[in-house]
């Protein structure tokens, strides 16, 4: 039985990784996301927590062209004009 990366012929690493644009979520196939342990291998949860919100604020702003959710720094206030 074919695994769900074989499956979709996602592009890995050499420790079975699948493998995404740098700061990025995007697979080698179109509208397909990676984040977490499958893209950076076994880790603490609260990188897989950062990576799947990240991932979520890509694949926003791949669909809308735009996004409103956090970054990775957290929320960016716009300077307060007088």
């Amino acid at each position: 039985m074919k695994t769900v990366i074989e499956q979709l012929g996602l592009d890995t690493g050499v420790r079975s990784n699948i493998l995404t644009g740098e700061d990025r979520y995007n697979t080698s196939k179109c509208k397909v996301y990676a984040a977490g342990d499958c893209r950076r291998g076994q880790s603490l949860v609260v990188w897989a927590i950062h990576e799947g919100r990240q991932a979520a604020r890509q694949v926003d702003y791949d669909l809308m062209g735009k996004t409103t959710l956090a970054g990775p720094g957290g929320v960016v206030l716009a300077p307060i004009r007088d």
